[in-house]
């Protein structure tokens, strides 16, 4: 899937955008804070329907405005617009959603797209908390199974129903099979994941940082994926999380690891061979999504920082394969012998998005 056209009103900085887009590299440049990122926002916002991590959808709106709309056209086996406009109405944002000119619903509008991207926080993914891996599993997951997202609901619904009865000393049993019944599935869907990208981690980060070795990820699963043995790890668990008050067993409690050579990568490694690390694990969720017969764009948000010449390269040589890519770079000289000759290039400056002509053009 690739993006052809891109139109914005009154969303973030810019007031009108009106875009086309062919396959290959879209290369955004400019200064920081000039909009780069807004406009990938923008974009991931069109076909995911999800913001940013730090954005509220108030803070979509241009200034003062009133409304914001958003509509992109993409290209996989045919055309399919997506439109998105929000407005303010009595001080709260409403959304109205659609897909070739019809209104949908939120659930039927994300059917059809797929979107992957790379932020500069990602981050954190390998060195913050279990939350930001257990999000990065759902979110992978969620993307490419109605099952999962379906389990990963009625578990987080049944947890809630057992944190109550624990805090009314009730009977567990109930809640307890209900439990293993969605939690045994969940672990499943995720320890299959971590496989998949185990198989696959070093050959795909040997394309962007050679000199790293052995990487593996080692999954830590929070419960079982067989019901039975879930079943028995939370009745064993049962006095301890009626004493405390709290469901010890399930993969709410999920974490991964990262490992270089057997040995743990945080506080190990350089912040620009984690952030390889962190590329890899973006690009091998696009592998991932590919084998269910999607094809999600990617995004890729000030990549290139803290990775020197010969990565730089090595990471756009690798990114060849992909059918559209956009980038944004603060330094656009440090990687343009590396562009192929068809790359787009793109000035952001405060407000507006103007073509750069390729050589020989206008």
């Amino acid at each position: 899937m690739y993006i052809k056209k891109a139109n914005f009103q009154n969303f973030r900085n810019f007031s009108k955008l009106d875009l086309t887009f062919r396959p290959g590299f879209v290369i955004l440049s400019g200064p920081n804070g000039a909009g780069k990122t807004n406009f990938l926002e923008g974009l991931y916002f069109s076909l995911s329907l999800a913001r940013f991590p730090t954005s509220a959808l108030s803070q979509l709106l241009r200034g003062k405005e009133q409304f914001f709309s958003i509509k992109t056209t993409t290209l996989s086996n045919e055309d399919i617009s997506f439109e998105i406009f929000c407005e303010q109405r009595e001080g709260r944002p409403f959304l109205q959603l659609k897909t070739n000119g019809q209104v949908v619903t939120r659930g039927q509008y994300a059917r059809h797209a797929s979107v992957i991207c790379f932020l500069p926080e990602d981050l954190n993914l390998l060195t913050h908390s279990p939350a930001n891996r257990r999000r990065f599993l759902d979110e992978v997951l969620v993307s490419c199974s109605p099952e999962y997202r379906h389990t990963l609901s009625q578990y987080t619904k049944t947890l809630k129903q057992r944190s109550v009865a624990l805090e009314k000393q009730a009977t567990l049993e109930v809640w307890d099979e209900q439990l293993a019944n969605f939690g045994s599935v969940i672990t499943g869907f995720r320890k299959n994941l971590a496989e998949f990208i185990n198989k696959r981690l070093e050959d795909v980060l040997s394309n962007i940082s050679s000199e790293l070795g052995k990487i593996e990820l080692k999954y830590h699963a929070g419960g079982d994926s067989d019901k039975d043995n879930f079943g028995k790890k939370l009745a064993l668990a049962r006095a301890r999380d009626l004493q405390r008050l709290t469901t010890s067993v399930g993969p709410h409690h999920d974490d991964f690891e990262m490992f270089n050579e057997r040995r743990a990568i945080v506080g190990y490694l350089s912040r620009g061979q984690l952030r390889a690390i962190t590329l890899a694990l973006k690009i091998l969720e696009k592998q991932y999504l590919e084998s269910f017969g999607l094809s999600p764009l990617m995004l890729l948000d000030d990549v290139f920082s803290e990775f020197d010449t010969k990565h730089q390269r090595h990471l756009l040589e690798f990114l060849k394969g992909f059918e559209q890519v956009f980038l944004t770079t603060a330094h656009l000289e440090e990687i343009k012998e590396f562009l192929p000759a068809g790359a787009q290039v793109y000035i952001v400056s405060d407000g507006s998005i103007s073509s750069l002509p390729r050589p020989g053009e206008g």
